[in-house]
């Protein structure tokens, strides 16, 4: 992708922690948060941890997020509990 890019990451449980960027340099944040989404169970983690980027210049970065609990009280099973996508900016 191309420097100014716009990058999207919609986790879809408030269990996720805010996406990041390893290197803001390559890959900026411009906004982010957790808001829970309408009527949910307690525990439910029902809503979405987002983040929006931009690419500001040649290079690699990873987008990582991380969450300890799967639902009330449950741990997440072997591969779902991290988040990393590499983000290539070209120029």
């Amino acid at each position: 992708m191309g420097t100014g890019t716009a990058v999207l990451v919609r986790l879809h449980s408030t269990y996720w922690s805010i996406p990041a960027s390893s290197d803001s340099q390559v890959l900026a944040a411009v906004s982010g948060g957790s808001t829970p989404t309408g009527a949910c169970e307690p525990g439910g983690g029902c809503g979405v941890a987002a983040a929006d980027f931009v690419a500001r210049r040649p290079g690699s970065a990873k987008v990582t997020a991380g969450r300890r609990s799967c639902g009330e009280a449950m741990r997440c099973p072997p591969g779902q509990g991290s988040y990393t996508v590499t983000v290539e900016v070209t120029g």
